[in-house]
């Protein structure tokens, strides 16, 4: 009952974060210099492939930020990928509020954030409408007031989101 509760006020929460989405401004982005992706541990996604899209354009490893969403506040290890923040539900106070590992995340603005999931999950969009980024990147299936750019793909298929994404955002940063 509690975590009802608790859902309930996250979603109220979400919806009045996701108003004040639009009014990032866009202006002035040349190019990606830094990037955060958001990602559920369940997607086994190899980061390999945010390193390849990183090359893509030119965003230094050290200014890749992944934060990875789980059940539990597991680690994993050797990963290429240092800059990383684990989140499970216990990162969100019943009241919505946020510990202090992502409060400190987001105070830090990114060019790019990828919003890795395609489906309306509460705790990955109630984070993603704390990040500043200047573009936000995600799937059809997601909530669509949380990215500017949403592909209708399945984001298992990395070769494509790699094509898809890099076409688009290559003309977004030719417009602005």
């Amino acid at each position: 009952m509690v975590r009802i509760l608790s859902n309930y006020i996250l979603r109220y929460r979400l919806e009045k974060q996701l108003n004040s989405l639009s009014s990032v401004s866009k202006k002035n982005l040349k190019q990606f210099k830094t990037m955060i992706v958001l990602l559920p541990q369940e997607y086994e996604v190899n980061e390999q492939l945010f390193l390849t899209f990183s090359e893509e354009f030119k965003i230094s490893i050290q200014n890749i930020t992944l934060v990875v969403f789980s059940q539990n506040d597991s680690k994993a290890e050797n990963m290429m990928i240092t800059n990383r923040v684990y989140c499970s539900s216990n990162a969100v106070g019943f009241w919505g509020n946020i510990n202090q590992d992502l409060t400190s995340l987001f105070q830090d603005e990114f060019d790019l954030l990828i919003n890795y999931f395609d489906e309306q999950k509460l705790l990955p969009s109630y984070v993603s409408t704390f990040c500043k980024a200047k573009v936000r990147l995600g799937f059809s299936n997601a909530n669509h007031k949380l990215n500017d750019l949403i592909l209708a793909i399945n984001p298992k298929e990395t070769e494509l989101f790699l094509s898809n994404a890099s076409k688009y955002l290559k003309t977004i940063l030719k417009k602005v």
